[in-house]
């Protein structure tokens, strides 16, 4: 598992510095892009945050295309390489609806939700940035569990071995190791449940056609 270390821009409130302080090694620091830069032995993950407040307002004046820009054209941080960067923004867009004017509400509330659309969909296509949206702290604290678990493990950085597809069958399996190589590849199955099937059915045709209640009758 890799070591990592945090750095979290001083701007950031003590509920971020806490929680991720109880996961890895943090420093607090004047970030010079960014909120939150994630350091391993790979490279360097770097996050922005912005309030749903901060991310319309940076639209509306045009600085978020700046930042953007600068956000991708990035390549390293005090000599660490960015392999990874993300946009998260939090908190609720529909707080804004209360600033609808009553004049021609429907054209006004429909041209706010296609700048933020729009917006949104240029960070990904066109700044090539991935973007989440989160509600509040919970969930951004949520995230970075996840963000921090997954650059430990290395996940961030591979293809993840699939587990949901169907395996194909090895022509080289004896025919009862076939059809359990086969069932076990099914979504839910797993080798123990198929062996069970197996020895409880003794044939996959016998499995096809049994009925809802004689499956579970196989624990």
């Amino acid at each position: 598992m890799a070591k990592i270390k945090v750095f979290i821009d001083h701007r950031e409130g003590s509920k971020i510095v806490d929680f991720v302080n109880q996961i890895c090694e943090v420093e607090i620091v004047q970030l010079p892009l960014g909120d939150i830069l994630i350091v391993g032995s790979d490279g360097a993950f770097a996050i922005e945050r912005k309030t749903s407040a901060d991310f319309v307002n940076s639209v509306r004046s045009n600085r978020l295309w700046e930042q953007l820009l600068r956000f991708m054209k990035t390549d390293e941080i005090w000599e660490h390489e960015i392999k990874r960067r993300i946009l998260v923004i939090q908190g609720d867009f529909e707080n804004y609806l209360d600033f609808i004017p009553s004049i021609y509400p429907k054209r006004a509330l429909q041209a706010f939700w296609s700048s933020m659309m729009g917006a949104q969909l240029e960070t990904l296509f066109v700044y090539e940035t991935p973007l989440l949206v989160v509600e509040n702290d919970e969930a951004f604290c949520a995230f970075l569990n996840t963000v921090l678990k997954r650059e430990k493990e290395g996940k961030n950085v591979k293809i993840p071995e699939a587990r949901w597809y169907r395996k194909r069958k090895r022509s080289d399996l004896p025919v009862k190791d076939g059809k359990l190589f086969l069932l076990a590849g099914l979504p839910f199955i797993g080798e123990a449940l198929a062996r069970r099937l197996l020895n409880h059915f003794h044939s996959i045709v016998n499995i096809s056609n049994a009925s809802q209640e004689e499956l579970q009758e196989v624990h």
